[in-house]
């Protein structure tokens, strides 16, 4: 009886749907077992073939003649004759380490259910324990009777995600037929208005920008016990450790929101690379700071100088955030790529070609050469930027200043055969900026200028994917955990601690037998407690003060005095290892002192913008 009243029901459906097949999923979660088990009823009006995908974790049972499994793909195909449903059975093992069963949490976030294609209409039934409450993605309606709940799918995805807990509360806002959600343990549901405020307003700000829907039926913000923050399609994932962090809501949110196009309904091809990352800090973190986008591209190439240079790939070659290499290639670099094309194709060419570059790729994959064919972007730029791993570099000499003109000579390396280079002219009353086109190779330049107390700079804005000059690196502790390699100075068995943090530590001295031969053109880390060794004192005094607070903990990091500005010293006192674990969260400072093992003093250091030509 049920069986017929499936098929009816599905007749029923299919006949205002195009016939095409449906199914119904049922799925229960066993926490003892730590497994799902399932099955699937796939139904059709008519004859067609459906096929059945597993993800590592599955098993498929099935006894119906009508399954076949094909070894060639790794699928199961269903041959549906229009007459009755076929039934098929899985499990799946929670083997995956980003997947977690306990008695009070589930995350199944490589899919609680087998990829079916050809599949319209679908109902996922998903059995869950007593008293838990949860949401799976990518639903068009949700409903809960008891432990069971319902979802609906007009398309069904190939990955469904999962997320219950005893311990959830569900709060939800609508904003033009988006249904936004948030899954927050009952600590932090104080959290759920200013985070479903928060995602109104990034959905609504993109959906703007884009001129573009938001992709799905909904949005979900699930707080997950693992230390995660990523996207998946429709849902964003944040660890209880930091949820309740002001970056989350202010930053972190907005681009997760921006992966729902980019990363969810718009896949990557990985034919040339990962673009996602690129686009998606380009338009979230880059793109909110409106004060200053200057700043921020020149610490791109800071950190890339730091991380990447020297030992960098393709753009081509970026898969994923395996390090600080690698996101400083996939995202820094990938971020002043779009930059490049930005200001070659015009601020309002460059954002009608994402537009509609959205608006043809939504919901199927796409590449870099896509990308960047929209936005107008030629061969030549492709293949320099995505294909070639170098980047521009520029050297300047035979500079000469005689009756107002400037004129010197620009070699470059690196980039398309013709590049345009900005420069600023500034003068007494005002300032100009500008571009001169340049070949690769020796460049001869001549500009005039109003007097000899003007200024000529290249390149102060960082419009340019290019080496920086070591005058333009402001000493960072970046400067040393991307280092090749670091001399360690410090007490017996001291460099071990540092080691943990600083695995390019490959030689170490005992601090008093320091000695310049030590430091010359080195990177190195000099420990010490509350007093500046003598041995030390003797060979930095006159090069060197020493600033640091008695009974704290003080990081500090200065360019080498006995290098060529390209290598650097940090000085520690009285380090711990819980300060050692924060200082890698500050990267970018040059100097952090920490009482008790919390921050109560930072800088960052400055640097000029720019090289400059000309001026004083």
């Amino acid at each position: 009886m049920k069986k017929t009243a499936f098929i009816l029901l599905i007749f029923f459906a299919l006949y205002y749907k195009s016939f095409a097949a449906a199914a119904m999923i049922k799925s229960e979660i066993d926490i003892n077992l730590n497994m799902i088990k399932g099955s699937i009823t796939i139904a059709s009006t008519k004859a067609e073939t459906v096929t059945v995908s597993l993800y590592n974790d599955m098993q498929l049972l099935a006894d119906d003649k009508r399954v076949k499994y094909n070894k060639n793909k790794n699928e199961y195909v269903i041959s549906l004759d229009g007459l009755s449903p076929v039934i098929l059975s899985y499990i799946k093992n929670i083997t995956n380490e980003y997947d977690t069963i306990s008695s009070d949490f589930i995350s199944i976030y490589s899919s609680i259910v087998p990829a079916v294609s050809n599949i319209e209409n679908a109902e996922l039934y998903i059995n869950i324990p007593e008293n838990f409450q949860g949401l799976a993605s990518q639903f068009v309606t949700y409903s809960k009777n008891k432990n069971t709940m319902l979802f609906t799918y007009n398309h069904l995805p190939k990955s469904i995600y999962f997320a219950a807990s005893s311990n959830y509360v569900i709060k939800k806002i609508t904003q033009k037929n988006i249904d936004i959600y948030t899954l927050l343990f009952k600590e932090h549901e104080n959290l759920s208005y200013k985070l479903l405020q928060k995602a109104a307003y990034y959905i609504e700000m993109y959906e703007n920008l884009f001129s573009s829907h938001f992709p799905y039926h909904n949005f979900i913000i699930a707080e997950d016990v693992n230390p995660y923050g990523h996207a998946l399609a429709s849902m964003a994932v944040f660890g209880s450790s930091i949820i309740d962090k002001e970056f989350v809501a202010e930053r972190s949110l907005g681009h997760e929101v921006l992966h729902q196009w980019f990363g969810a309904a718009i896949e990557c091809s990985m034919t040339d690379g990962n673009f996602l990352e690129a686009v998606t800090t380009y338009f979230s973190d880059y793109f909110y700071e409106k004060d200053d986008r200057i700043k921020y591209r020149k610490d791109v190439l800071m950190k890339y100088q730091s991380y990447a240079a020297g030992k960098s790939f393709p753009l081509k070659d970026f898969i994923y955030n395996a390090g600080k290499k690698e996101q400083s290639i996939g995202y820094g670099k990938g971020l002043m790529v779009l930059h490049m094309a930005k200001n070659k194709a015009g601020d309002d060419a460059f954002m009608a070609g994402i537009r509609k570059f959205i608006h043809d790729k939504l919901y199927s994959s796409a590449s870099w050469k896509d990308l960047l064919t929209y936005i107008g972007m030629d061969e030549d730029f492709y293949i320099n930027w995505i294909n070639s791993k170098d980047d521009i570099i520029l050297s300047v000499n035979n500079a000469a200043f005689q009756d107002n003109t400037l004129a010197f000579n620009l070699t470059r390396k690196g980039g398309e055969e013709e590049v345009d280079i900005p420069f600023t002219h500034i003068s007494e009353n005002h300032t100009v900026t500008g571009t001169f086109k340049t070949k690769k190779g020796v460049n001869q330049i001549i500009y005039n200028l109003k007097s000899d107390n003007d200024t000529f700079i290249i390149d102060d804005r960082y419009d340019l994917m290019r080496a920086l000059y070591p005058a333009e690196i402001a000493p960072s502790f970046d400067c040393l955990f991307g280092a090749d390699e670091i001399l360690f100075a410090g007490g017996k068995n001291e460099d071990k601690s540092f080691k943990r943090v600083f695995p390019n530590i490959k030689e170490t001295v005992h601090i008093r037998k320091l000695s310049l031969h030590h430091l010359k053109d080195k990177n190195v880390i000099i420990a010490m407690e509350n007093t500046v060794p003598q041995t030390v004192a003797e060979l930095l005094k006159s090069k060197l003060t020493f600033t640091f607070e008695i009974g704290n903990t003080t990081y500090k990091v200065v360019r080498n005095p006995y290098s060529q500005g390209d290598k650097f010293i940090m000085f520690s006192f009285n380090h711990t290892k819980e300060s050692l674990d924060k200082l890698t969260h500050y990267g970018s400072y040059s100097y952090i002192t920490l009482n008790k093992n919390k921050v109560t003093a930072k800088e960052k250091n400055t640097t000029p913008n720019g090289i400059k030509i000309f001026g004083r």
